[in-house]
């Protein structure tokens, strides 16, 4: 309405200037006036104040060579006309303006569904990303699985190869046993051949040793098949020796297989069974020290209560001293003058031994009470840097606790959140969360604006959204630092 205001109270004063013009050019008959196309006109006139102005100079330059000497009066139905046609463009003005408003707030809600199905299609884009990334990590994962494999294979090939080159290296051992061996049966034959060429010769020669070379050549071949059959063994024996060679070089591999593959295990269990027992002797050191503190204590308190005791018992011995000697004083007075003044040096002769006795006695326990001070001092200060030292410890894997909660509550936000269409690169606000021990969020409140208020509440709405919150399972460290805790929301 405000936005219509100027240019719609231009159009009555136009319509009403018309309404007087129609009123002053023709006769107040009733017949005359009774067109209702008026709110028509009024319908079709478009809120220009350009258009307005130009109409309005055109209605004055009709009217002026119209001179009317005297003007009829306005009918009192003209007037209730011009009434009735400036109500029906008021209503008429309303019912636009009322038109104009719903087609706003039909624009508005169109906006928003467009703003909403913007989002929507954003957050398909992300999960479409995030589904994507999935994807290539598990193809990443699935590639690497198939690489491991491949060099399993691989390796699974070379020990195969190289069991064929070993494989070969024995057949050529083989092979050249068995040229040795046919080299042995072409030199016998060729020796054969020339045993039979002398042998020829001799008979030739010497038919008399015919008989003689005949029992020569019975033992050569006797001996030539002896040889044979030695070389037959050797050559079995040889195989057995290699096939059994390879076998046992087999079994050699497979046995250090088996060993570096138990030494390994065995050196993992050796690593646990080192951390558990190094563990356990700095738990049962720590138990023994304080044990060993206590027994100090226990064993200060009691020498302090015996030597309470002895003091006590040293008092009295005096006090009966003092009596018997004041008895024995008394008594002295009606002896001899002799007799109390050899009492009277006893007398001195033992206070003095007692003197001595007591003071070397307090010496004593002066010097056993400051060893045994001395001896608490140090069992205190190893204590002390016993307990700074687990004081120390414990805060440090503290912190690391905290800073591992706080990465994951920002990683987890961050998971929940949706970005809004207004966020630019770099936003960040500083939020102040209230959580129960069990994580659940009680309340999230920006205290750090990033400027932008619609992505200030979606980072509030992560924060809820993301309830409840990964948190340490330490009450005293959630107490302190997770209880209520502020931190930067800076989505990458």
């Amino acid at each position: 309405m405000h936005k219509f205001g100027p240019s719609l109270l231009l159009a009555i004063t136009l319509h009403f200037v018309i309404v007087m013009l129609f009123s002053f050019s023709f006769e107040s008959k009733p017949e005359l006036v009774k067109a209702e196309a008026m709110p028509e006109i009024i319908e079709a006139t478009v809120l220009d104040s350009d258009q307005i102005q130009a109409e309005m100079d055109k209605l004055e330059a009709a009217k002026k060579p119209e001179v009317k000497p005297e003007p009829k009066p306005v009918a009192e139905d003209t007037v209730k006309n011009d009434q009735q046609i400036l109500e029906q463009t008021r209503k008429r003005k309303e019912l636009e303006a009322q038109k104009a408003e719903e087609a706003l707030q039909k624009q508005k809600q169109e906006e928003l569904k467009k703003q909403q199905e913007q989002k929507k299609l954003e957050e398909q884009k992300k999960q479409a990303e995030l589904d994507a990334q999935k994807k290539a990590a598990e193809a990443k994962e699935k590639q690497a699985l198939e690489e491991r494999k491949a060099k399993e294979a691989k390796e699974l090939v070379e020990k195969q190869k190289q069991a064929e080159e070993k494989q070969k290296q024995a057949d050529t051992l083989k092979k050249q046993e068995i040229e040795k061996a046919k080299e042995a049966a072409e030199r016998e034959t060729k020796l054969k051949e020339q045993q039979a060429e002398a042998k020829k010769l001799e008979q030739e020669k010497l038919a008399a040793e015919a008989l003689q070379k005949a029992r020569l050549e019975k033992e050569q071949l006797e001996k030539q098949k002896q040889d044979q059959e030695k070389l037959e063994k050797d050559k079995q024996l040889a195989q057995e020796k290699a096939e059994k060679l390879r076998q046992e070089k087999a079994k050699a591999e497979q046995e250090k297989a088996a060993a570096e593959q138990a030494k390994a295990k065995a050196e993992q269990e050796r690593a646990a069974a080192d951390a558990k027992a190094k563990a356990d002797k700095e738990k049962q050191l720590a138990v023994e020290k304080a044990a060993k503190a206590k027994a100090e204590q226990e064993k200060a308190a009691a020498e302090a209560k015996v030597k309470a005791e002895q003091e006590k018992a040293a008092a009295e011995a005096k006090a009966k001293a003092d009596k018997a000697a004041a008895d024995a004083k008394a008594k002295a007075k009606a002896d001899k003058e002799k007799q109390q003044a050899a009492e009277k040096a006893e007398k001195e002769r033992l206070a003095k031994a007692a003197a001595e006795k007591a003071e070397k006695e307090r010496q004593e326990a002066a010097a056993r009470a400051k060893a045994e001070q001395e001896k608490q001092a140090a069992a205190a200060a190893a204590a002390e840097a016993a307990a700074k030292a687990e004081a120390a410890a414990k805060a440090q894997a503290n912190q690391q606790a905290s800073l591992a909660a706080k990465q994951a509550i920002a990683r987890k936000v961050e998971s929940a959140w949706t970005r809004p269409m207004t966020a630019t690169q770099g936003l960040k606000c500083t939020i102040q969360v209230k959580l129960l021990p069990s994580g659940e969020v009680i309340e999230a409140t920006v205290v750090g604006s990033s400027g932008d208020t619609v992505f200030d509440r979606s980072a509030e709405n992560a924060v809820n959204k993301a309830s409840p919150l990964p948190v340490p399972q330490d009450k005293a460290l959630f107490n302190e630092e997770f209880r209520t805790f502020t931190f930067v929301f800076k989505p990458e």
